[in-house]
């Protein structure tokens, strides 16, 4: 078995009444023996569809609770999942199954019909972490036998702006980011981090899993809203974000009255390439000025280090910290 799914299904049965997730949409935490009981239901229904090792499933959700559950499922069986953003269209979805042939897809009520077709079944479950999930197996695929991954094994395929295709990321390559990100952010069993970009990204994978592997919480909310990003840092205690560092300005721009903001850190992927020192970041200022950030201040902002708050504040307050020297 992997690494992952193994540590995944040891911390779940480490915490069987312990709050591991919290859906910011249904305002609920889910014990670790909740979303294991919702991992084994879903595992036991792919099964009986005869979804196995190395067959493809897409997944069309936007981010909530049962997005992880379904994901790890789908995993402990060795199948491998496509996940794709929740705003694609129905035409896009249709042009994405004309690709490729899916094993099943699980998608939002608004692309189901364009999931159905003549030669799929649709088999509807209830969950703890959702009142209802839609399971559509396409008939025309075979399946395989379902048995458990090694690190070899592809675990998702995930696009990417290089490439024209799905690239095929690997067991062994996705513990080396997750790895990578647990040390890079000095994540621990205390930390609860926001997971606010859509789980259709790979680095939002990533952290998701940097912070449940580190024994962490998490709390995943369906879409990122700026008016709605501080009073969710507060509320839940949040000291790690996932978040694009595009998002940066517009955070900027927002108030933040939280004292949590100076230990707040912002995730990025590990594996994105370090930009060079002499490329500067401007961010625009609430009152309309420029200022400009060296990669060592985005670096800190970023990566979270002990100034990261006062760099928040310092913005927030229309006071520029850096200058572009050129």
């Amino acid at each position: 078995m992997s690494k992952i799914t193994l540590k995944l299904m040891q911390h779940l049965q480490r915490t069987p009444q312990a709050p591991v997730l919290k859906d910011e949409t249904t305002q609920r935490w889910f014990s670790g023996g909740e979303l294991a009981a919702d991992v084994d239901q879903l595992k036991d229904q792919l099964h009986g569809l005869h979804v196995g090792h190395g067959d493809v499933v897409l997944v069309a959700l936007p981010n909530s609770a049962v997005y992880p559950v379904l994901v790890q499922a789908i995993w402990e069986l060795g199948a491998v999942v496509m996940p794709v953003a929740a705003t694609t269209t129905p035409a896009g979805l249709q042009a994405l199954m004309r690709q490729r042939a899916f094993a099943a897809c699980v998608v939002a009520p608004d692309l189901l019909n364009a999931a159905v077709t003549a030669l799929t079944t649709v088999t509807r479950l209830q969950l703890n972490t959702t009142d209802e999930l839609t399971l559509v197996r396409d008939l025309a695929v075979p399946g395989n036998v379902a048995a458990t991954p090694t690190e070899a094994d592809v675990a998702l395929l995930v696009t990417t702006p290089q490439a024209s295709s799905p690239v095929g990321l690997t067991y062994a390559e996705l513990t080396t980011d997750v790895t990578a990100a647990i040390a890079d952010y000095q994540l621990t069993a205390t930390d609860r981090a926001l997971v606010v970009t859509p789980l259709a990204h790979r680095e939002s994978q990533v952290a998701l899993l940097a912070a449940r592997l580190s024994g962490g919480q998490v709390v995943v909310t369906p879409t990122f809203t700026a008016s709605q990003f501080w009073p969710q840092v507060e509320t839940n205690q949040i000291t790690h974000v996932s978040v694009r560092p595009w998002r940066l300005a517009t955070l900027l721009r927002t108030l933040a009255t939280s004292p949590l903001v100076d230990q707040l850190h912002f995730m990025t992927a590990p594996t994105t390439p370090t930009p060079q020192p002499a490329v500067h970041y401007r961010i625009r200022q609430p009152v309309g000025a420029g200022s400009w950030f060296t990669n060592h201040a985005k670096k800190a902002i970023m990566k979270g280090s002990e100034q990261s708050g006062r760099y928040l504040r310092a913005h927030l307050a229309g006071t520029p910290r850096f200058r572009s020297t050129g």
